[in-house]
């Protein structure tokens, strides 16, 4: 069911290095999205650098009409919470190796009887007999009347609705195509007339009309049971395409999954994507969320959650300002393969200090040769467009000696270190996915002497906050995890761990 309108170049965890801060300004969209369903309470305030925006408590209550019974999941409950199986093995953001797979199976019990009245289950359900085949994916489409289905999400140009006994295949997404839908409202009960099609893999109704029948409360959410499930190509994605799904204890894992473009989407635990149709939270690494509610929908490749207003994500933790994913070139002026000269070779570096990174990382050069070597009118860069010339009173390495090179010098704050050169905020280094290139001069003038490539992810298993990474050999390929071991050993007055200007734990 999935015909992809375009691909999108993801530069994931495994792409090295970045130079802008991907960051993104908080804002709310006037979604008509209504809070007829919702009792609404504003305890404190929202998502960091906006004090305007508040962490909003969301109660679901029922309204006149149906009842919501409990954590039933079959078609003919409101309700579609899953149970919970267990923690599954690895580290939190999993993989389709160690995840269960989802306790909760498709029926064709919500199909509409042959020949009958066409309904949500029977579009989305490929078992049910009136399921159309071959899938109609462009103009004119099929033409479906949907009876009795309930608003559950309003977004600009395109809505979702959802069958009241809610469960897998039971939401399908409405788009309106300049249709004013201002007096639309979450819990609606309405009929809707359009076209249906696989819109580029996203099932959806082209509208024509809707007649309103009443109001009712609006379905609970689907709880998944992992994140993964609901993640592009997750076990139940497809399930709960158009669906009122939720996801709970998650982190925000990446704050631009697009880049080096912005769609205002970030990732959480499990590689589910989070997207801005209705509202933009302003995603930091390590965000802490107790729940994140929204229809899934599927658009350019992805299926995605879409809160529909701030009560939609429930925070409990932000992380800090500075934690963002940076954007990194597609590709790096030096293939992974190229080792320089080595004349001079990063040895270790503080990525992620605890406190501030401006103030406490650093990177220690070392001279693995016989002569002393001066790096003055070195060029420090990465694999995107950061450049630093370095200068500095005294650049000299000598034979199997140190340097330390960082952004801030004053040892009083910095952690005690002689920092010989600094770069103060002409460079950093992303605490997700980076790089360091050493060369010998500037610009074209300049030979690569020395790179590094480094990752918080998979397959890498050595970054931490608080924890330097060190070469485990001096001329070791500085490119590959397995070059590299975590930091021991406190330093100055700071609690990082770490030996800078001194031989590694292995040398």
């Amino acid at each position: 069911m999935r015909y992809q309108q375009k691909v999108l170049m993801l530069i994931g965890t495994i792409l090295i290095v970045g130079t802008t801060a991907c960051s993104n300004e908080e804002r709310s969209s006037a979604s008509g999205i209504a809070d007829d369903a919702f009792t609404v309470s504003l305890p404190d305030a929202g998502p960091s650098n906006d004090t305007s925006a508040a962490d909003i408590t969301v109660e679901e209550t029922s309204l006149p009409g149906d009842t919501v019974s409990g954590n039933d999941i079959s078609p003919a409950n409101d309700v579609a919470e899953a149970e919970d199986t267990g923690t599954a093995t690895g580290d939190d953001s999993g993989s389709a190796s160690t995840i269960p797979a989802p306790t909760i199976t498709p029926t064709t019990a919500g199909c509409s009887p042959t020949g009958g009245d066409v309904n949500i289950y029977d579009l989305q359900n490929p078992d049910c007999a009136d399921h159309p085949f071959p899938e109609p994916t462009g103009a004119p489409g099929i033409d479906v009347e949907l009876k009795g289905v309930i608003v559950t999400g309003i977004y600009g140009d395109t809505f979702f609705v959802q069958e009241q006994s809610s469960g897998p295949y039971s939401g399908i997404a409405i788009f309106a195509h300049g249709i004013p839908l201002g007096s639309l409202e979450l819990g609606m009960r309405i009929t809707v007339n359009g076209s249906y099609s696989e819109y580029f893999g996203n099932s959806q109704i082209y509208l024509e009309d809707w007649i309103v029948q009443g109001t009712t409360n609006v379905p609970l959410p689907y709880v998944a049971e992992y994140p993964e499930h609901l993640a592009t190509d997750g076990a139940a994605a497809e399930w709960f395409e158009g669906v009122l799904v939720r996801v709970v204890d998650v982190e925000t894992t990446h704050t631009q999954p697009d880049c080096p473009d912005d769609y205002g989407e970030f990732e959480v635990t499990g590689d589910l994507r989070i997207d801005d149709m209705a509202y933009l939270w302003s995603a930091r690494l390590g965000d802490q969320f107790e729940s994140i509610t929204g229809p899934l929908h599927y658009a350019f490749g992805n299926h995605k959650i879409e809160p529909r207003n701030a009560a939609d994500i429930k925070w409990l933790s932000k992380g800090g300002d500075t934690a963002v994913s940076k954007c990194v070139a597609v590709d790096c002026e030096v293939n992974e393969e190229e080792t320089g000269s080595q004349l001079i070779v990063v040895s270790e570096a503080m990525i992620n200090p605890f406190g501030d990174d401006q103030q406490s990382e650093w990177i220690e050069l070392y001279n693995p040769g016989s002569n002393t070597v001066s790096i003055e009118g070195w060029q420090l860069r990465d694999c995107n467009d950061q450049e630093w010339s370095i200068t500095g009173p005294s650049l000299t390495i000598p034979p199997k000696g140190f340097l330390l090179i960082g952004p801030n010098s004053d040892m009083g704050t910095n952690g005690g270190l002689d920092i010989a050169a600094s770069y103060g905020d002409n460079f950093y280094l992303p605490n997700s996915v980076g790089s360091i290139l050493l060369f010998d001069g500037l610009g074209f003038q300049g030979a690569l002497v020395d790179q590094i490539r480094y990752s918080a992810f998979s397959p890498w298993d050595v970054l931490y906050a608080g924890t330097s990474i060190e070469r485990i050999t001096p001329l070791a390929n500085g490119t590959v995890p397995q070059s590299w071991k975590q930091g021991v050993g406190n330093y100055g007055d700071t609690e990082n761990q770490g030996t800078p200007g001194q031989p590694n734990t292995d040398w």
